[in-house]
């Protein structure tokens, strides 16, 4: 039975709750385990893989991180049902093909040591890591031994450049893609000025960097930052900044309690009085509901934040859908794709292939439907996937995406508003 759109909402809100822990250790650092501010490297050179004829894609997934919930179970089911699509469809090279899932752990060692037992279990691909914090140890055990990596959750704008040589690609909106879509956000309801305030780490600082340089591109917007430093427990100082720019808008970016604390302290000033304040998808953590929900309601109401859209909107009545399955289809499905249309499964062979399956061609939205197009080698094929615009850059991020608006109810619990495409 199909549900009307009040049902819709609160099974999205739902969702967001229950995943929010997931979604925000995907997203964002954490004090225990920060992203690099720079891209590291491996010193090791790319070993090339033997195509044996059996492609063998492994997953890795936080299957026992009791703060994701259920989450992981659910994204492992969703990478079987991928994987097992494309066997029914006849596998790939002639063969089925081969799955392994392991736990990714909650840091970028335990990340760096199961991607290594993956290795050793003979994959190929890798569809992870799931958290970008994880991502660094992962990424530089998967490229040292020359293995693809596809990323279905991982998005920090300081994955952006990795020196992957070519093998890390995402299928997921990245935080960069978030940007644009704050920025435009921004520059529909702008009448003057700007101001972007952000916690001055490792996460905040390119985050903020990203939006004003989207924003810089609108000549009548003036635009103004204010950095927040980490650890500041007094913000006096800082919210006088903001007072001093007098902007009509804000775009407050950070983790969930940084933007609970800085909303909270904003709305204490009767010297700070924006029409519109714009947030990141990391405010709508659990832990920030308390906060959000004690917000005077007029200033809540002028809340709107954009995130990445993770449930597909023909899907968000279903009781069994799952956060990013979408996602993890698409990479499943790019790999599978890749290889068969490179006719081996050397992973060099389907890094190399896999932007090309995803533009230019016959469009198709399935493996099964992809790979008949690709039966005749005279096609080139452009695979879409559930969202209809799945198409990788030659940096192997998506080139567009669609994200979710939401506004805050008066629990401090998200709803949906509304989505939009970048």
């Amino acid at each position: 039975m199909r549900r009307g759109p009040d049902a819709r909402h609160a099974r999205r809100a739902a969702v967001a709750l229950t995943v929010g822990a997931f979604v925000i250790a995907a997203c964002t650092t954490s004090d225990a385990d920060p992203i690099a501010t720079v891209p590291t490297t491996t010193t090791k050179p790319v070993q090339p893989r033997l195509d044996d004829g059996v492609l063998h894609i492994g997953a890795l997934i936080p299957v026992n991180d009791p703060t994701v919930g259920t989450a992981g179970a659910d994204l492992s089911s969703a990478f079987e049902r991928a994987v097992q699509a494309v066997n029914d469809a006849g596998g790939v090279l002639g063969n089925e093909v081969k799955m392994s899932i392991m736990d990714e752990g909650a840091t970028a060692s335990s990340a760096a040591l199961t991607t290594q037992d993956l290795i050793d279990d003979g994959v190929d691909a890798i569809v992870g890591p799931t958290s970008s914090n994880t991502a660094i140890g992962a990424l530089d055990a998967a490229v040292a031994a020359g293995v693809v990596m596809c990323s279905a959750t991982a998005t920090a704008i300081s994955l952006d450049d990795f020196a992957d040589k070519g093998l890390f690609f995402r299928s997921v909106a990245t935080d960069s893609l978030q940007a644009t879509a704050i920025a435009s956000e921004a520059r529909s309801v702008v009448t003057g000025s700007v101001v972007i305030i952000h916690v001055d780490d490792a996460y905040g600082q390119p985050y903020a960097a990203a939006v004003d340089d989207e924003l810089a591109e609108s000549s009548s917007i003036q635009v103004a930052t204010v950095a927040v430093p980490f650890d500041d427990d007094d913000l006096e100082d800082d919210l006088e900044k903001i007072a001093a720019v007098d902007a009509d808008t804000a775009i407050v970016l950070g983790n969930g309690p940084d933007i609970a604390r800085l909303l909270e302290a904003i709305s204490s000033r009767v010297d700070i009085e924006f029409d519109h304040i714009i947030v990141n998808d990391a405010a709508r953590a659990p832990s920030s509901r308390p906060v959000i929900a004690a917000l005077n309601p007029a200033f809540r109401s002028r809340i709107v934040g954009l995130s990445p859209q993770i449930l597909l909107p023909e899907t968000a009545n279903a009781d069994g859908d799952t956060p990013f399955a979408s996602q993890i289809t698409d990479c499943v499905n790019l790999i599978a794709l890749a290889a068969a249309q490179g006719k081996s499964d050397a992973p060099l062979t389907i890094a190399s292939q896999m932007a090309s399956v995803s533009s230019g061609g016959a469009p198709c939205r399935s493996f099964a439907e992809c790979i008949e197009l690709l039966a005749d080698e005279d096609n080139q094929i452009n695979y879409d996937g559930p969202t209809r615009i799945t198409e990788l850059t030659r940096d192997g991020d998506p080139l567009r995406a669609f994200f979710d608006r939401f506004v805050f109810q008066t629990d401090g619990s998200s709803d949906y508003a509304g989505s939009v495409a970048v």
